[in-house]
């Protein structure tokens, strides 16, 4: 026994040392095979980290939001933290491997070395897996609503509106802990959303209130949409189910809200908050024409906003007639035009406008004339003298054609963003619109009425692009002007069938638009024997019951049946045969596939819009339309298009047929042919095309792309596209790897005349000089490049593209956004005198390998350059420096950057200094913005810099504790600084 005591131990310890003995070993005799484990484990991390970077690409661009996890686990996986964390560990190896050629290895060296390599695949592989479960466990999630969503103001009056008394006043209320409500009133076109806008605005970071939800309300308030208006802001679903229902769900959630704002805006009849779902816990501000609306609603504080002061209507008169108001003989008729507008903002800018520049007096003597007799309506909250300035514009209109095109403005519902494509399209069909060119042409034309219509104050831009929107007021006036006989418009948004049925005599009526009604039915034919627009969109569930419906209506010209996106898909009646003279046809959301034969009979038609419907097939009959021009099947469900039926359409200037079909070439299951890529080449009048491919096998015709002005190409297989944008001269290639698409990219950029080359979230080439087809692409002014995760430099010059060097001698702008792999702008030798020469404009967003912005043998060539901004570049040290050997030189330095008038640095937390070194700052700078750049701590401006200075903006902290090379040199630029408000500080004055 004491000998096993003793024994049992000793062999213990004899197992445990020869345990560790054979590991050692293993870990020596298994060196290179550990090595080359834990590269191939860092290959299968970094394709990992890859198939990550597309998936979390792909979510921000559908602007959701990286959990917080996956943005760490992308930032321990790049490349150079990778290389970092293996740097020393290479070094050794490499080291041990030139040991007497590997003949004589350093043991020791080996055996640390082995297992460190078996640590590091470990950690690379647990970082792999983890990677490998992002797919699973989720990418992303939508990114939460703003607490507050600014408003684009569009008002007319913005410049004098809202005055500041009227700013305190509300501003003081919502400041009130006892005051839950609020009402703001006064007659339509005074000045009520403007104000409430900019308290919206002015409330972005703001402590008063965590979040704030405005709402647009209208005359025939719509419950389901304020409710789900008000849903989407806090982030939350509500299903289509009964408005009690919604309305019980939205108070449960308003209820966990704290310190929230909702403003109610255009309020025509009392509303039942608890209709809604609002909760009694949130502040309310209301705003209305009528001041019973706050009696019946109850709201605790009333706002009158008042007609403007006689000098603040002159101000604004003034503002928009132009120095003429101040002509000896017009100045007393304009100062009685004035008085007439009773102060009213919208009626002295509408006359102010319809007067601008006319210096005939008889013009003057006539609008004061009718001013003096305002006319009277029954239109509610709009003083007469509103309606008399806003028909007095619309009378001055040059021409009845523009006359039409503002009056079919008023179609759509209040507060509508209206598209210009829509408008353009019945434009052609009633021919106020009419010329005797392209497409092209009439929406110059168009484009031309619209910028008139807004310089006479009767439109205003609009919140989306390529639309216009139309003042409620403005709009009452319309409505009320196109109901006369001559013009018979007839418009009836959200009013109800039995209002419809009862409108007055419908047999006069000639335009006619049904929107925002739901879940009733169209019964009986439209006895409008007059009738030449028809406008039936976005009703929820409105279903045309009669298949004759429109067998009396055959003087129609234009027709726009649309259902409601992704909600209800309209069927199509029988009866649109009988339309044989229409000449714009749209068709979206609708059902067509048992009626799409039918539309071969329409051979007037010359626009023909087909998006987001359910066609099927494009059967030989659609290649009776010979005048047709424009071609819209964006989105549409389509199968199957009959051979040699888009070739008969010889007059097609524009193709639209993206994402949905990608069958060219190609036999059906029932042994019918598709038709060929081919017939669109032969549309020799085609101007702009919007085409789906699979894959690149189809290689373009050079004839057949010069003759395009814009050519929209998706990939079905990788969601790539390229587009050429004639209206702003530009190519965007989008999800492409230029090197792998070159034929297409080549074509595309080749036969441009090209001004502009975006390339966005582009992959696979690591140098814009690398596009081939640069060397032909001598008129390119801008230059656009956003999340390219390939890219090194922005241009690379080798043996192999030096020829690419002068595509970047008229270079004008230059964006580079988010390129989290460029290490540098410029790579090569001494660049020609003429690269960037023109250069005038530079922004660089989130570059967060780049040291500095130009190196010294860039510098010199760069002389234009007049704008610079640079913002949330981690890593930037420097704007201008380099290595050793491309310091700034010694001298005069007033010849480095001699143009530069604009320079903003913001969020550079490395960022510390301009010039590498000291070197004064002699550009003729007007405009400087320094923020958050903490470890920036000389900024030397050279004295003559202050002759042109006009603001130097800067967070007071970061300017007072400048270091200056000479202290007088503060007080010289004291007198411009600007204070920029701290992260955190209190913004609301």
């Amino acid at each position: 026994e004491i000998l096993a005591i003793v024994v049992t131990p000793i062999n213990e310890v004899a197992k445990y040392l020869f345990g560790s003995l054979k590991q050692q070993i293993r870990y020596l005799t298994s060196y290179n095979t550990n090595i080359q484990n834990l590269r191939s484990q860092v290959s299968e991390l970094q394709l990992t980290r890859q198939r990550v970077q597309t998936l979390a690409e792909a979510a921000q661009r559908n602007s959701d939001e990286l959990f917080l996890d996956v943005q760490k686990w992308l930032e321990d996986t790049t490349v150079e933290k990778l290389e970092e964390q293996q740097r020393d560990f290479i070094d050794e190896v490499n080291i041990n491997k030139k040991c007497f050629k590997g003949l004589c290895p350093d043991l020791s060296s080996r055996l640390r070395l082995s297992k460190q390599a078996v640590r590091m695949t470990e950690t690379f592989h647990t970082l792999q897996e983890k990677g490998n479960d992002f797919p699973e466990t989720g990418i992303s999630h939508p990114r939460p609503p703003p607490n507050v969503e600014l408003v684009r103001t569009t008002t007319i009056v913005e410049n004098i509106l809202p005055r500041d008394s009227l700013m305190n006043n509300l501003k003081e209320a919502l400041g009130d802990s006892n005051i839950r409500s609020i009402g703001v009133y006064g007659m339509g076109g005074i000045g009520k959303t403007t104000l409430v806008e900019k308290i919206n605005n002015e409330l972005d970071g703001h402590k008063l209130f965590n979040k704030v939800i405005m709402v647009i309300v209208s005359k025939d308030p719509d419950l389901m949409k304020i409710q789900d208006d008000v849903a989407r802001r806090l982030g939350m679903n509500l299903e289509a189910t009964s408005t009690n229902v919604r309305a019980s769900k939205l108070f449960e959630r308003l209820e966990t809200e704290e310190k929230l704002l909702i403003i109610l805006d255009d309020v025509w009849k009392p509303l039942k908050v608890e209709d809604i779902g609002l909760s009694r816990g949130c502040k309310l501000v209301v705003t209305t024409r009528s001041q019973d609306v706050c009696v019946q609603m109850d709201l605790q504080k009333m706002i009158k906003v008042e007609p403007l002061s006689k000098d603040e209507s002159w101000d604004l008169f003034e503002s928009k007639a132009g120095y003429v108001v101040t002509l000896p003989n017009l100045e007393p008729i304009a100062q009685n035009i004035v008085a007439k507008c009773k102060g009213s903002p919208l009626a002295i800018a509408a006359l102010g406008s319809a007067l601008k520049s006319v210096k005939e007096e008889y013009v003057w003597n006539n609008a004061l004339h009718v001013l003096s007799y305002p006319t009277r309506s029954d239109l509610e909250g709009i003083m007469p003298e509103v309606v008399t300035s806003i028909s007095f514009s619309f009378e001055r209109l040059e021409s009845p054609e523009i006359k039409k095109c503002f009056l079919f403005c008023c179609l759509f519902p209040e507060d509508y963003n209206i598209d210009l494509h829509d408008l353009r399209d019945y434009g052609i069909g009633e021919r106020f619109l009419k010329v005797g060119g392209t497409l092209d042409n009439a929406s110059d034309k168009l484009l031309s009425f619209i910028k008139k219509l807004k310089d006479c104050c009767l439109l205003l831009e609009g919140d989306e692009e390529y639309s216009v929107k139309i003042h409620d007021v403005v709009r009452d006036v319309a409505i009320c002007i196109g109901g006369d006989a001559e013009y018979g418009f007839l418009v009836n948004v959200g009013g109800g069938l039995i209002k419809f049925r009862e409108s007055e005599d419908l047999k006069e009526k000639k335009r006619i638009s049904f929107m925002k009604h739901s879940k009733d039915v169209l019964r009986d034919p439209l006895e409008c024997p007059q009738l030449q627009s028809l406008l039936i969109r976005e009703n929820d569930d409105i279903r045309i019951d009669q298949e004759s419906f429109f067998e009396d209506n055959k003087s129609l010209e234009v027709l726009d049946l649309r259902g409601m996106t992704y909600r209800f898909i309209m069927p199509t009646p029988q009866s649109i045969s009988c339309l044989t003279n229409l000449k714009t046809l749209r068709l979206v959301y609708c059902d067509v596939s048992d009626k799409i034969s039918l539309l071969g009979g329409l051979r007037k038609l010359e626009i023909l819009n087909l998006s987001n419907s359910i066609v099927k097939t494009l059967p030989e009959e659609i290649g009776n339309l010979v005048n047709l021009r424009s071609l819209d099947l964006n989105w549409a469900e389509l199968s199957f298009v009959a051979p040699n039926v888009i070739s008969k359409l010889s007059y097609l200037e524009e193709f639209y047929m993206s994402q949905q079909y990608t069958e060219w070439d190609t036999m059906t299951s029932g042994g019918e042919y598709n038709a060929r890529l081919k017939e669109v080449e032969l549309l020799s009048r085609l101007s702009r095309l919007t085409i789906c491919i699979k894959g690149t096998e189809t290689e373009p015709n050079v004839s057949w792309l010069n003759n395009l002005k814009q050519l929209i190409i998706r990939d079905a297989n990788t969601g790539s596209y390229y587009n050429r944008d004639p209206q702003h001269q530009c190519v965007e290639l989008n999800e492409v790897n230029p090197l792998e698409y070159w034929h297409w990219v080549y074509k595309l950029i080749s036969t441009s005349v090209g001004l502009k080359l975006e390339l966005y979230w582009c992959f696979g080439i690591k140098n814009v000089a690398d596009l081939v087809a640069l060397r032909d692409l001598k008129q390119l002014e801008e230059l656009e490049v956003r999340r390219c995760r390939d890219i090194e430099y922005l241009i690379g010059i080798d043996v192999s593209n030096k020829d690419s060097q002068d595509s970047f001698n008229t270079l004008k702008k230059i964006t580079l956004d988010s390129l989290k792999g460029m290490k540098k702008i410029y790579h090569g030798p001494t660049p020609s005198t003429g690269l960037f020469g023109q250069l005038r404009f530079l922004q660089v967003i989130g570059c967060n390998q780049i040291k500095n912005i130009f190196s010294a043998n860039l510098l010199f060539a760069i002389k234009r350059l007049e704008h610079l901004y640079v913002r949330n570049c981690s890593s930037l040290k420097e704007i201008v420096g380099g290595e050793n050997e491309d310091e700034v030189p010694a001298g005069d330095h007033s010849c480095l950057l001699p143009q530069l008038k604009t320079l903003e640095l913001a969020n550079l937390r490395s960022l510390t200094s301009f010039y590498k070194g000291d070197i004064p700052i002699s550009c003729p700078l007007e405009k400087i913005v320094v923020y958050r750049c903490r470890n920036l701590k000389k900024f030397p401006l050279a004295p003559q810099t202050a002759s042109h200075l006009q603001t130097f903006e800067a967070e007071t902290d970061w300017f007072d504790a400048l270091e200056w090379t000479d202290q007088s040199h503060q007080t010289i630029f004291q007198p411009f600084f600007e204070a920029i408000p701290s992260w955190n500080e209190e913004i609301w004055v």
